[in-house]
């Protein structure tokens, strides 16, 4: 459980409020931490995620949003990582301003050792903690991590999907984005 929230507050914190919407200014320290985090969460690297949600948060709900909720709950849930982008996506990806996180160097040494990095950060070590100081079988720490990965996917997954679909629209009736607390609690 600790695992899950740490990958999660390396999406939220890191990823989403300080890099993708700069809510607030992190010194180096604080930064390799959240790259370190956003790692555990492995939802790709944060230099693609980022350029992606600044996408999505330009293009909401148009065929220039990645994760486009118009095009149905599975495509927006899952479905966008099984097709080629939308020729959209592709051209007005082009247009978003991403020089503050590729010049990044933290982001740029994620994104250059991104299988060391993520593959240790995600995979590795939370599977080696249980079997070397909990003497777990090497199948139940595996699974056990798989199963965090996936479960933390679906959680991130829900925002594009579940919160765009089904909730109340407290602030705007007029735009698809919702206020669901299904998402919020999990």
């Amino acid at each position: 459980m600790i695992y899950a929230h740490a990958g999660g507050f390396g999406i939220t914190i890191g990823a989403h409020r300080l890099w993708t919407h700069k809510a607030f200014k992190a010194k180096l320290p604080l930064e390799i931490i959240l790259m370190l985090l956003n790692s555990i969460a492995f939802q790709s690297t944060a230099i693609v995620w980022i350029r992606d949600h600044r996408l999505h948060h330009k293009y909401s709900d148009t065929d220039a949003d990645p994760y486009n909720a118009s095009r149905g709950f599975f495509f927006s849930h899952i479905g966008w990582l099984f097709v080629k982008k939308h020729p959209k996506v592709i051209e007005k990806g082009k247009t978003i301003d991403i020089s503050d996180i590729t010049n990044n160097p933290v982001l740029k040494f994620q994104q250059k050792y991104a299988i060391p990095v993520i593959g240790m950060c995600c995979y590795v070590i939370p599977t080696l903690i249980p079997i070397y100081f909990w003497n777990e079988s090497f199948t139940n720490a595996f699974y056990l991590n798989v199963f965090r990965h996936v479960y933390g996917l679906h959680v991130t997954f829900s925002v594009n999907s579940v919160a765009h679909i089904w909730g109340n629209r407290p602030y705007d009736k007029t735009i698809n984005p919702t206020q669901s607390i299904i998402v919020s609690l999990c």
